[in-house]
């Protein structure tokens, strides 16, 4: 059953808690056992406390006492008096197998996993069918595979300020804001004996997106705040109908049912006159069941909830509802891919259509953890556990995430008290590892200037290769570049690298992959003839032409790139003849084909400053043989192009 205590984890559905033997019951050793034990059967755990402290203080080895006592604190979110106290009992010749349960749950939530999973395999050994235990055995033995923490360069976790309120929790998008439920301080006001704190209402909140803080909570006006608990809201696309969870009342007072229990049920209002109004209860309550949480889809017509009715497979299902047209049709299970033994709670409908909810029946963290799932069909995926620092070991729940998948929100109880956080995505951000080498020796080079040119913004990140001729970059995710090295005592190339579809978890290295940035030296104190076979090979023509071949283009093309990545290099062009034809053509050609190599690369936006050029005509023969005589590979190899770097 859902309680009307913390309307979080602790308030709203503590009987989600209670269920699997959760009240361990018994009657006391003596009277304070026996006045506690009135208390906690009543959910009045805040009341039960000094009740069982009374009685360990007369009885230091009563077993029941020192059990309740750890129940009450671990019921009231205080795992870390709970953990001691469960300690001493299971130490107790008393203990029972679901003793080291709930002793392993505490360590999990104060992340003593090691401590847990034998905790947890001690009451397996009683107990081994048990579906959540086995998960939690799991969960313990490897939570690293629960951490993302290096994927927190891509959001972070800012905690959404609600001055004047102790809790605050179930945050849901509205207005361009947030309403959620939160708790004053308990002075003054009517309080729960769950805990001890005030009854939870619903308020509202906005952030200033000038100065980035939160405007003061405001209660909702009208009718929907009441007497108990009012928390966890959703609302129609249009704004004016909102679904709320509530503690069931009768003529302003609370209804228990016949277990003394006051359950949780779903209800409506709407917005008139700035006010919401009209407030009524769904047809699909019931008193002997507790309905809560609700979440709406995008169209309206499917009402997604949390339930503790007979027939379901734990302590809480999830469960939708829907629209006909005239009423909301019986409630359907989930299923067995979303439902577990344990708790289900919480559902949200994103606005990416996914199915987001917390359970403690499959393995995560400890406590609550936020999982996600999609509709496939009739049925649903299985479910995939968000992990930290979305979750952490405490209770994490009612995750919420906008249209474009940038801001969400989530309510955690990782601080001690539920508080909700806005959990605000970045654009990732990719580690990058760049190899520097000798073209010649394969030795690394250290000192280089290594540079990301961001294609699509021009944008340049830039760093210098370390001893071993590494060079680390943080690059744009999804984007593509092009990566370079520039010096003034070094030629280099450069290569394309793209950060779509990578993370934050994993560094790409470009030496892995065949990309490697390699360095050529240049000759100090003049110029030096380059044949670019380092980089390209020759350039070469027909006879009798000028214009750029496709295997020419191809060479000029890598000639931008290198100039492009060494940009205070200038070059002059040397063009050259066969030996065929008389001296003056072949001057005046041998100036057109160095022209023609200059148009070329200008039209590529290479400032035509950085190439002079010089026509040789046919007296540099590169094959310096008879004319007459002079086989056809070797006329071509005359009719070239030399590049000379300019110091």
């Amino acid at each position: 059953m859902l309680n009307q205590a913390n309307v979080i984890m602790k308030k709203t559905y503590t009987i989600f808690l209670l269920g699997l033997g959760l009240i361990l019951g018994g009657c006391g050793a003596n009277y304070y056992v026996k006045k506690g034990n009135k208390k906690f059967d009543a959910l009045a755990f805040s009341e039960a406390i000094p009740q069982y402290k009374k009685a360990i203080d007369k009885n230091p080895s009563s077993y029941q006492a020192k059990l309740k006592l750890a129940d009450s604190y671990r019921l009231t979110n205080n795992p870390a008096a709970a953990e001691e106290l469960y300690r001493e009992v299971v130490a107790m010749p008393e203990s029972k197998p679901l003793d080291q349960f709930f002793f392993g749950k505490t360590l999990m939530q104060n992340q003593k996993y090691g401590e847990a999973k034998t905790a947890f395999e001690v009451y397996a050994k009683s107990v081994p069918d048990d579906p959540i235990v086995k998960s939690l055995i799991e969960a313990a033995a490897n939570p690293g595979s629960f951490d993302g923490h290096l994927d927190t360069c891509a959001y972070s976790l800012e905690k959404i300020e609600t001055s004047g309120l102790m809790n605050a929790q179930g945050a849901s998008p509205y207005n361009f804001g947030y309403v959620f439920s939160g708790e004053t301080p308990p002075e003054g006001v009517k309080v729960d004996p769950y805990d001890g704190l005030s009854y939870t209402d619903l308020y509202f909140t906005k952030k200033d997106k000038s100065s980035g803080k939160w405007s003061a909570p405001e209660q909702l006006k009208g009718g929907v705040n009441s007497e108990y608990h009012d928390a966890f809201s959703c609302f129609s696309a249009d704004g004016q109908t909102m679904y709320f969870t509530r503690t069931r009342s009768v003529k302003g007072k609370i209804a228990p049912n016949k277990a003394g229990v006051a359950n949780l049920e779903i209800l409506k209002a709407v917005f008139l006159e700035g006010e919401w109004t009209n407030v009524e209860s769904l047809s699909i309550n019931s008193p002997d069941f507790s309905n809560a949480h609700p979440a709406l889809s995008a169209d309206g017509k499917s009402l997604y909830f949390s339930s503790d009715r007979e027939g379901g497979y734990g302590q809480s299902d999830l469960y939708v509802s829907n629209w006909n047209g005239s009423a909301w049709d019986a409630p359907v299970n989930l299923g067995p891919m979303i439902n577990t033994a344990g708790r289900e709670v919480m559902p949200q409908i994103g606005f990416d259509e996914k199915l987001y909810f917390s359970s403690d029946g499959q393995a995560g963290l400890g406590g609550l953890d936020i999982f996600s799932t999609t509709k496939n069909g009739s049925s649903w995926t299985r479910p995939v556990n968000l992990k930290s620092p979305i979750n952490s070991s405490r209770d994490d729940f009612s995750f919420t995430i906008d249209s474009e998948g940038k801001v969400g929100n989530l309510t955690s109880s990782r601080s001690g008290t539920d508080q909700m956080y806005e959990v605000i995505y970045k654009d990732v951000i990719v580690p990058v590892e760049i190899c520097v080498q000798d073209k010649e020796s394969k030795k690394p080079v250290s000192g280089a200037n290594v540079y990301a040119l961001n294609k699509a913004t021009g944008s340049i990140d830039s760093t210098t290769s370390d001893g071993q001729g590494k060079a680390y970059l943080r690059l744009a995710g999804n984007a593509d570049f092009t990566v370079s090295a520039r010096s003034n005592q070094t030629l280099t190339n450069s290569f394309e690298l793209t950060t779509r579809e990578k993370s934050c978890s994993s560094t790409i290295k470009t030496c892995d992959e065949g990309k490697v940035i390699e360095v050529v030296p240049a000759i100090a104190g003049g110029g030096t003839q380059i044949d670019l076979k380092n980089f390209a090979g020759e350039i070469l023509y027909d006879y009798n032409k000028f214009n750029i071949r496709p295997d020419a283009a191809l060479v000029l093309d890598k000639l931008v790139t290198l100039m492009n990545d060494n940009p205070s290099y200038k070059f002059q062009l040397g063009s050259h003849t066969d030996c065929r034809g008389d001296n003056a053509y072949n001057q005046r050609l041998s100036e057109s084909r160095a022209k023609a190599v200059v148009k070329y690369c200008t039209i590529r936006d290479i400032d035509a400053k950085r190439l002079s050029f010089k026509g040789y005509g046919e007296t540099q023969l590169k094959e310096n043989c008879d004319c007459k005589s002079c086989t056809e590979e070797q006329h071509q190899a005359n009719r070239r192009t030399t590049f000379e770097l300019i110091k």
